[in-house]
């Protein structure tokens, strides 16, 4: 139901990826408990940073924050794109100026938008929406899948997962999960790889790929 500490670590040490920085930072916005364990993780590289001897910063880095700060703000671009969709707020503001694209994935009802990819590790974020009591195509997690609920909730062999809880999948591991009976299921999902699915899906998606 939440990050391991690995994880949080990962995210408080900077050495996150922006995918999955986005979903830690969107499951702390609702868990005081790993936000004190960040807080926690963090204190060590605070308690270094200050014992280092102070600085004065160059001047061309004073003139470059003098111009950028005298440029009108921009206005929001394609901020209507997001109304409505249940993202936190730290996801919003990171998210890139582009319109949503929609997918389906062999199931009717169910829809995913892929919402940005990381330049250097090449994970991707999605936004994932499915009906009341669906259940997902089996598939098999080929790179780590990491979940965020954002609305709704749904269930598997792991148990049962809703808003604000975070699951993490393992490259290897697979399951089908069910959404709840009455509610939809809205999720933000950090994929390494594209999963793989199994059944007469797997080969449709052999073909296809």
């Amino acid at each position: 139901m939440h990050p391991s500490e690995e994880t949080l670590l990962t995210v408080a040490s900077g050495y996150a990826d922006q995918p999955l920085r986005l979903l830690v930072e969107g499951h702390l916005d609702r868990c005081g408990s790993c936000r004190s364990t960040v807080a926690e993780l963090s204190m060590g590289g605070g308690a270094m940073l200050s014992s280092l001897r102070s600085e004065e910063a160059p001047d061309r880095i004073w003139q470059a924050l003098k111009n950028r700060v005298a440029l009108p703000p921009p206005s929001p671009p394609l901020a209507s794109v997001y109304e409505g969709l249940p993202l936190p707020a730290s996801v919003r503001q990171e998210l890139p100026a582009r319109p949503i694209h929609w997918r389906r994935a062999f199931m009717k009802g169910l829809r995913f938008a892929v919402l940005m990819r990381d330049s250097f590790t090449g994970s991707y974020l999605l936004l994932g929406h499915m009906p009341p009591r669906k259940v997902f195509p089996r598939h098999v997690h080929v790179g780590t899948e990491d979940v965020l609920v954002l609305a709704g909730g749904y269930e598997d062999e792991r148990g049962c997962f809703e808003a604000g809880h975070f699951a993490s999948y393992e490259p290897g591991s697979e399951h089908g999960p069910m959404t709840e009976p009455d509610e939809e299921c809205w999720t933000l999902l950090r994929l390494e790889k594209p999963n793989r699915f199994l059944g007469w899906r797997g080969v449709l998606q052999s073909i296809f790929t």
